[in-house]
């Protein structure tokens, strides 16, 4: 009976192949109680079987997942992650090692590559956020120039009026002509590096969305999804790392 339970595999036709050996078998003189026996044994062992693979199920080993630690945050995410059996491991977002240590001699700022960094208005509080993956002195020199070629060019009046109502590329021109405000090139800070370019992407989004109502960046080429809005909340005023003048 076992047999035809492992062989057979449309239900009807077990329930069929059952009966046709309980038959013959009885016709060779095996007592009722006999079958009785074999299907408990049965039962017992598909339960076993069963409770076996749960086990197995469950001792799946699932990859440590490592988050920072925020106060109030990552407890919360911690518990949410352990009801579905994901191991969560927290670490401080910044070191003794990180505040003490520092063996290599300040690059200048303008050599910098690969990093996310912050220009601020000098009129206002507004900020731009950018990525670069060249140095950051290329990048700003690009910057510049935009900049100087709207707001530096002899304009009429309707000429003016009419730049007004066309968009950069660069949120950063679009301020400070729209608003006819100077940029403060000197106080640029880079605030994270990322060798990855997908990952730097990511990066700019995540300090763009700190800055909130502060930043003159329109969106990022990465779009961060909502959901993350409260933890950055919790981290606005923590910087990862920042490179002075």
């Amino acid at each position: 009976m076992e047999r035809s339970q492992q062989l057979v595999t449309v239900s009807q036709d077990k329930i069929q192949e059952d009966a046709h050996l309980e038959e013959a078998l009885r016709a060779c003189g095996y007592p009722p109680w006999s079958f009785s026996k074999v299907r408990r044994q049965m039962e017992f062992k598909g339960d076993k079987r069963k409770k076996k693979n749960k086990k197995q199920e469950a001792s799946v080993k699932r990859p440590l997942i490592i988050i920072p630690h925020v106060k109030k945050v990552s407890e919360p995410i911690v518990r949410i992650m352990n009801k579905h059996n994901v191991p969560v491991a927290t670490k401080p977002w910044k070191t003794l090692k990180d505040l003490l240590v520092h063996p290599k001699d300040n690059q200048d700022k303008e050599d910098i590559t690969e990093c996310i960094y912050k220009v601020p208005c000098t009129n206002c509080g507004k900020t731009y956020v950018g990525e670069t993956g060249r140095k950051l002195g290329v990048r700003l020199h690009e910057h510049k120039t935009k900049v100087e070629s709207k707001t530096k060019r002899a304009f009429t009046r309707s000429q003016r009026t009419a730049s007004l109502m066309v968009y950069s590329k660069s949120a950063l021109t679009d301020h400070a002509n729209q608003a006819n405000h100077t940029i403060d090139w000197k106080k640029t800070t880079v605030i994270d590096r990322e060798q990855d370019r997908p990952t730097r992407s990511i990066k700019e989004a995540v300090h763009i969305r700190k800055e909130g109502h502060q930043a003159m960046n329109r969106e990022s080429c990465y779009q961060l999804s909502h959901a993350y809005d409260r933890f950055l909340d919790a981290t606005a005023d923590r910087r990862i790392k920042t490179w002075k003048n």
